[in-house]
């Protein structure tokens, strides 16, 4: 069965007031999760966007007539909202973000018991409910105004308890780790979002002089012109400063590590960084990492090189984190900033990933950049192309010919990926190879096609 309302990756998202984010959709939505769910209380938190306040009234009214409590966590980062969820009694948790998107977009991560995020199994069962329930008639968007919430402080202190020991990797006769971080200082890019409070707290408990760098929320700023997808006024901070930094998106679950040179750490560069130091400690267990379809060949080049093995799923850090179990591995990630480190959590965590880039440096007595995965990244051609409809490429008239004439000209120094956004009516199209001139020549040779038989 195909899901018509939870995505392929990542739960729900899309713009607001389009389907499935309407009040009535989202109260029927959580009954639908209640009936299937059959949980007693929920937590339930958001990032910053304006729309996250009525949103979370829906959702609310939904469960709460399925018969579910829910406890509101207010503001707080995805990976937090599970962490808290994995060490407490609830049943279950929802977080309302649309992560990296803009302001106008928004959506709904659903967790189970144990802080996972829900499986496609659960999604299906409570699309089901969904479209066999009586649909209330639709009303306006609720008009709301956006109000500063202040940071749940049990919930800063029960991550910051928690991380302390798994950082200290259980060892309860040595002092906590965040007494090693006092007089270190970080720069923090929270890119307006569900971060820019709690993670900011989070490095103050451990002992480091934080600065922010990224705008208060306002409900309309969140991704707009900092954070991880925008890591350039962080580098230029960082360099200028010679502090280390960490930018983080809107729901604080990717990391983009900046050194005090202002060199830009992407997702690959991080995992080789923290496989070579567990490696190192005897602790990269199976010798093995994830990686995606999207990582750099120079990065998994270069972790080859260390002993390590690679292996490579397609896209989302749920995957990652599924084929770490399958295989036994505790590290992976995606380019763009998921970091899997099991013994933390199953999923993302920025925040945490700054902390044990913290405890690496504070162990080795160096800075960050003295750690510097000596890699220079593959140039790369990545177009994301407007589509129509999401036909098997096969079918695509022409497309099997201009895929078998772009792999004989990159002839083995290179590779050619593609697949259908998750979340969007588009094809993104990845083209690799030591010269950017042919792999930019190559991707829009693959584009034109798209274009002309399947082109929105």
């Amino acid at each position: 069965m195909t899901k018509k309302i939870f995505g392929e990756t990542d739960g729900i998202r899309a713009k607001v007031g389009d389907f499935p984010l309407r009040p009535n959709v989202l109260k029927t939505l959580g009954s639908a999760i209640a009936g299937e769910m059959q949980a007693k209380e929920f937590l339930m938190a958001r990032d910053t966007r304006l729309s996250g306040l009525w949103m979370k009234e829906s959702l609310t009214a939904g469960l709460e007539e399925g018969g579910i409590k829910v406890k509101d966590l207010g503001i707080l980062p995805t990976p937090a909202i599970s962490k808290i969820l994995e060490q407490s009694d609830y049943e279950g948790g929802i977080m309302i973000t649309a992560s990296h998107n803009p302001a106008t977009d928004n959506g709904v991560k659903l967790f189970v018991e144990n802080g996972d995020k829900s499986d496609d199994t659960l999604e299906l069962a409570i699309e089901s409910r969904y479209f066999a329930a009586d649909l209330e008639p639709d009303i306006e968007l609720p008009k709301v105004e956006y109000v500063e919430m202040g940071t749940d402080s049990d919930s800063v202190a029960k991550y910051v308890e928690i991380a302390n020991n798994v950082l200290s990797e259980g060892k309860k006769d040595e002092a906590p780790v965040s007494e090693k971080f006092k007089n270190g200082k970080i720069i923090l890019d929270a890119a307006s979002g569900a971060g820019h409070n709690f993670s900011r707290l989070v490095f103050e408990d451990f002992g480091l002089e934080v600065e922010v760098i990224d705008p208060e929320p306002d409900g309309e700023n969140i991704n707009e012109g900092y954070g991880a997808l925008y890591p350039e006024k962080l580098s230029e901070y960082c360099k200028k400063n010679g502090v280390m930094g960490i930018a983080l998106d809107g729901d604080a679950d990717r990391a983009i590590l900046v050194d005090e040179y202002g060199r830009v750490w992407s997702g690959d560069r991080i995992v080789a960084f923290l496989a070579t130091y567990l490696k190192e400690q005897g602790l990269l267990e199976n010798s093995t990492v994830v990686l995606t379809e999207y990582s750099n060949l120079a990065a998994i080049q270069y972790i080859q090189a260390q002993g390590i093995k690679v292996e490579k799923v397609v896209v989302g850090d749920r995957e990652v984190a599924r084929k770490c179990k399958e295989l036994g591995a505790i590290l992976g990630g995606e380019n763009a900033g998921h970091i899997i480190y099991l013994p933390w959590l199953n999923s993302s965590d920025g925040t945490f990933v700054a902390l044990l880039a913290e405890k690496i440096i504070r162990e080795k007595g160096c800075a960050l950049a003295d750690l510097w995965p000596d890699y220079e990244d593959f140039p790369n051609e990545q177009l994301a192309v407007k589509v129509s409809e999401k036909r098997p490429l096969e079918q695509v008239a022409g497309w099997t010919e201009a895929l078998e004439k772009a792999q004989e000209r990159l002839n083995g120094r290179g590779r050619v990926f593609t697949r259908y956004s998750g979340t969007e009516m588009k094809l993104r199209i990845l083209v690799e190879g030591p010269d950017f001139r042919e792999d930019h020549e190559v991707a829009e040779g693959l584009k034109v096609i798209i274009e002309k038989e399947i082109g929105a």
